[in-house]
């Protein structure tokens, strides 16, 4: 806890306001015209740490993964990563993580702030295994920097070694008296962004690094209100939202994170590809301001038919009209009809864009 307070002491002294949540979630550091411009321009860094993270050790343990990821993990080297799916009995998504293969343990970091989540989901299939699992949410900090001026600003922190960071590798990079991990990833296959894994006793003093080498970047830390604008645009899905235990891995076109080489992870023989989705997901743009107070929102057409609902929206001045995304019916075929989004009481008219 004590590492959680110095991060939340060291971002109050940098920043002028900042919003927290109920979930520890920092809304705003500055403002969300201000972290918005810094995504689309320049260098922008999310703090990630309070996604759960999950260490993994013992002789079993690759075994385990084989069985519980949906991506291919038996050529893993050290110090290389993969993208995978924890997925239940029905194919739908427990987790979205990254995997990391140290010299002797795994690495889990989640996509889900519910930390014990992915915890229990592994823990349930180890019975006499020679695995120790533990939650490490205090043990390791993980930030991501991401912008049009991301690579450039990159090569200041991993210096001449960043040549090197390509593919699924994992590079480390001594600063100081400490290592960092980098890793380079796509976001959905639109976003190119890296990934910084540090110990958290270390945290505070890569923060400060990294500060010391914005240089001529337009640089600085990037609530959720502004990355949720950011990601909207971009059609990237997010727990709980549009990745949940109730959607299968095709309905958000994360096919890429599932190995069609494999066919004994559990939950296999009920994954859907894109063409036999129930659903797919779709973007959103509102033609007024909306003022529903929750999620999801119903979506229905000219003819007052069920056709899909919104699960995720931005409401915010640094956009010209309101947007979401969503998910409507795999069949359903848009044909420039109107759409609404309704709850009940209250019908705001809606633009429905595929992503793929």
């Amino acid at each position: 806890m004590e590492n959680k307070i110095e991060l939340y002491n060291y971002y109050k002294s940098q920043f002028d306001k900042i919003e927290i949540n109920n979930e520890n979630s920092i809304r705003k550091y500055s403002s969300v015209e201000n972290e918005y411009n810094i995504i689309n321009n320049g260098v922008g860094i999310r703090d990630l740490s309070r996604y759960s993270k999950i260490f993994i050790h013992g002789k079993d343990s690759e075994s385990l993964l084989r069985r519980l990821t949906t991506n291919r993990i038996i050529d893993l080297k050290v110090l290389q990563w993969v993208k995978t799916l924890f997925v239940n009995f029905e194919g739908n998504i427990i987790d979205r993580t990254l995997l990391i293969k140290f010299e002797d343990y795994f690495v889990l970091i989640g996509s889900n702030t519910e930390e014990q989540k992915l915890f229990r989901w592994i823990k349930r299939f180890i019975i006499k295994d020679d695995i120790t699992i533990s939650n490490a949410c205090d043990e390791y900090s993980v930030f991501e920097v991401i912008g049009s001026q991301a690579t450039s600003y990159i090569t200041t922190i991993l210096g001449d070694k960043f040549d090197k960071l390509k593919d699924n590798n994992v590079l480390r990079v001594q600063v100081e008296n400490f290592f960092i991990h980098g890793i380079k990833i796509d976001d959905c296959g639109v976003i190119n962004k890296y990934i910084i894994v540090v110990d958290s006793k270390n945290a505070i003093r890569t923060l400060e690094i990294m500060n010391e080498n914005k240089s001529v970047f337009d640089f600085g830390m990037v609530g959720e209100d502004a990355y949720n604008i950011f990601r909207i645009e971009h059609g990237i899905p997010i727990v709980p939202n549009e990745l949940n235990d109730s959607v299968n891995p095709s309905e958000v076109y994360l096919d890429s994170e599932i190995s069609n080489l494999k066919k004994d992870y559990m939950g296999h023989e009920n994954i859907t590809f894109s063409n036999d989705s129930f659903t797919r997901l779709v973007k959103i743009k509102f033609k007024s301001e909306i003022k529903f107070p929750n999620l999801p929102i119903t979506i229905i057409d000219c003819n007052n038919k069920d056709i899909g609902i919104i699960t995720s929206y931005a409401n915010a001045d640094v956009i010209k009209s309101p947007i979401g995304l969503g998910f409507v019916d795999a069949q359903f075929k848009l044909n420039g009809d109107n759409y609404y989004a309704t709850n009940k009481n209250e019908e705001i008219e809606i633009n429905i864009c595929e992503i793929k």
